[in-house]
C-alpha cells in the first residue's frame, strides 16, 4: 500500500497544518488548499467528480483517501466592490465545504457537523437535555432579561467567536465579568453564565476513542485564554464518567475529534463549559509531548 493521500483544507496562517505536514510528510502525501489563496488554484468540479490543481501537483476526488478540515478564512477582497464581498464569500464556501461535505471518504471533520455542533445553543440543549453539570445560562436579546444576572457573580461570554474586523484592525472579545447591559441588545444576543469560583480547568483533546487531560493553572479567575504567558500545563487522570460523557456527547454529534473544556470548582466538581469541535491541541502537544499528532494522522490514514 502506498501513501495515503490527505488533502488539508485551511488557509495560509494555519501553522498546525505546516506541523503537520512537516513532521508526517514520510508518511502521507498531502494535498493544502489554502483558502485565502484560493485564486492560486484551479478548482474543476462537473458530474464525473472534483479537480484541485495547484502549481505543482493536483488532487481529484477518485485519489483523495481523507481530508483534514482545519481553519479555512476568506481571501482578500478589497479589490472588489464591496457590494459584491458577502456573495463572492458565500460562493467560495460553497465550492470549498460541497467539496467536503459530499466526499464519502473519511473527514476530520465535515462543515456541516461543525456548524452544527459548534453552536453553544446547540450544545447547551443538549447538555441541559443529558443531566450534564453545567453553570446556570442565559442567551437572549432581551436585556431585561438579564438582570437577575446582574445581581450575582456572572460572566458574559461570546456566542460565536468573538473577533471583528474593522478600520481599527482584528479585535478579539473574550470571557469577562459581566456588569449590567444598558444598551439596546435586540440585534446582539448575548451569551451569561453564572460564575463559577475554581481551583483549575481542564482541556479534554480526544481523538477517536483516545482521550488527553490537561489541567490547566492560570491567574486568570475568568478566561485562560487570555493569560497563555502565566499557564502551568500538567497530565491528569480524570473520572471516568467524566470521559464516558464525553464519549457519549461525542458519538451524538458524530465527532471523531473534540477538545472539551472544564472546569473544577472548589468542591471538586466538574463543571462543562464547552466543547470545541475544531479546537487548537498543537500547543499542548509540544508542552507535554503528546501525541495527539499522530493518532490525527493515524485516523486519516487507516
Amino acid at each position: 500500500m502506498g501513501r495515503r493521500r490527505i488533502l488539508i483544507i485551511t488557509s495560509s496562517i494555519d501553522e498546525t497544518a505546516s506541523y503537520i505536514v512537516n513532521k508526517y510528510s514520510s508518511f502521507a502525501d498531502f494535498f493544502r488548499v489554502d483558502v485565502d489563496k484560493f485564486d492560486q488554484y484551479r478548482f474543476y468540479i462537473d458530474n464525473e467528480g472534483w479537480n484541485i490543481l495547484d502549481n505543482n501537483s493536483k488532487a481529484t476526488s477518485s485519489d483523495i483517501y481523507s481530508i483534514y478540515y482545519r481553519k479555512p478564512i476568506l481571501p482578500d477582497l478589497s479589490s472588489y466592490d464591496p457590494q459584491y464581498h458577502s456573495m463572492i464569500q458565500r460562493d467560495i464556501i460553497s465550492v470549498i465545504n460541497g467539496i467536503v461535505d459530499s466526499f464519502s471518504g473519511k473527514v476530520l471533520t465535515k462543515p456541516s457537523i461543525l456548524r452544527k455542533t459548534e453552536n453553544k445553543v446547540y450544545q447547551l440543549m443538549y447538555a441541559s437535555k443529558n443531566a450534564w453539570n453545567i453553570p446556570q445560562s442565559y442567551i437572549g436579546n432581551n436585556r431585561h432579561d438579564c438582570s437577575k444576572y446582574e445581581k450575582s457573580e456572572s460572566i458574559i461570554k461570546p456566542l460565536t467567536t468573538g473577533k471583528t474586523h474593522g478600520s481599527n484592525g482584528w479585535e478579539l472579545y473574550q470571557t469577562n465579568m459581566f456588569k449590567g447591559i444598558h444598551e439596546d441588545i435586540s440585534l446582539t444576543p448575548v451569551y451569561l453564565q453564572n460564575y463559577i469560583p475554581k481551583q483549575f480547568e481542564v482541556r479534554i483533546t480526544i481523538v477517536e476513542r483516545q482521550a488527553y487531560p490537561i489541567r490547566i493553572d492560570t491567574k486568570n479567575p475568568v478566561d485562560w485564554r487570555s493569560d497563555y504567558q502565566n499557564h502551568k500545563y500538567t497530565k491528569i487522570t480524570c473520572p471516568n464518567s467524566i470521559i464516558e460523557k464525553c464519549y457519549q456527547m461525542m458519538d451524538a454529534f458524530n465527532l471523531m475529534f473534540g477538545a472539551f473544556d472544564f472546569i473544577v470548582d472548589e468542591e471538586d466538581n466538574w463543571v462543562f463549559l464547552e466543547v470545541n469541535p475544531n479546537g487548537q491541541w498543537q500547543w499542548l502537544e509540544e508542552k507535554l509531548n503528546l501525541n495527539i499528532s499522530e493518532k490525527i494522522v493515524e485516523y486519516l490514514v487507516m
